[in-house]
């Protein structure tokens, strides 16, 4: 009996700490990441892209992070030249609206990225990460 409650107690602890786990692929382990996706060739932020920026501040206030680091990246479509200029400005608009929800300017480090090299022109890669970092 007494295993069978440890095992029980044992499972539901890893339940619990999976779910608290970050996404695959964030660099910080410490951090939290947060992931805003656009359409081709645009720096539009949707309703969804809004709640997930609103949802990146709060955890850098609640967290009292030290920092938030943007990276946006653009998919293979158009010249490498144009996609950095994408980046660099859905960089600036994520920035902008995280100073909207409270985050200081100053806390802020945009990396704009661009093209990948992936040859992957899927949403995947028209995105931003939001790195909270600790």
């Amino acid at each position: 009996m007494l295993k069978h409650i440890t095992t029980t107690l044992a499972a539901a602890a890893l339940v619990f700490v999976s779910g608290c786990m970050m996404p695959p692929g964030a660099p910080n382990p410490n951090g939290q990441h947060f992931l805003v996706y656009f359409d081709e060739f645009s720096a539009n932020l949707t309703p969804e892209a809004l709640k997930v920026i609103a949802d990146a501040a709060a955890a850098f206030k609640h967290r009292a992070a030290r920092a938030v680091r943007i990276e946006a990246r653009a998919s293979a479509t158009g010249s490498p030249e144009a996609n950095k200029a994408l980046a660099q400005t859905r960089t600036q608009v994520v920035a902008d609206e995280l100073a909207k929800d409270g985050v200081s300017r100053l806390a802020v480090r945009q990396v704009p990225i661009g093209q990948t090299g992936s040859g992957d022109d899927s949403v995947a890669e028209r995105r931003v990460d939001i790195i909270v970092e600790p």
